[in-house]
């Protein structure tokens, strides 16, 4: 019961490591940078997966790269401005230009060779 107990936790904490942005606050934190969103949802396992990828992609970041969350639970109309249909989905920004979307879980060393090839 204890394992079940922290690995919940864990899940639950590994899902809120990267900042959250918000329909009011996206142009701001995407400008003059290499961004990459993770839209995701609490509820969603393939997302949990992802998470601890993007965690594990941001402790081996050597890059200028920063990642964001996004939930669209919470922030529906950044779901819908950006044709999110599925998640999770992992969108790409250079200096808030769109540049690339993908659907599905990605490894770390996916998302490195996706930062060499869009930034």
């Amino acid at each position: 019961m204890k394992r079940v107990v922290l690995i919940l936790l864990f899940s639950f904490i590994s899902s809120f490591a990267a900042e959250h942005i918000t329909a009011q606050n996206i142009d701001e934190k995407l400008q003059n940078k290499n961004v990459i969103v993770d839209f995701y949802a609490t509820w969603c396992p393939p997302c949990k997966i992802m998470s601890k990828n993007l965690e594990e992609f941001e402790k081996s970041n050597s890059s200028n790269v920063v990642v964001y969350k996004v939930d669209v639970d919470k922030q529906p109309e950044l779901a819908k401005e950006y044709g999110i249909r599925t998640i999770p989905t992992t969108v790409y920004f250079k200096n808030g230009i769109f540049l690339k979307k993908e659907v599905g879980i990605k490894t770390p060393s996916q998302l490195h060779l996706n930062v060499k090839n869009y930034f």
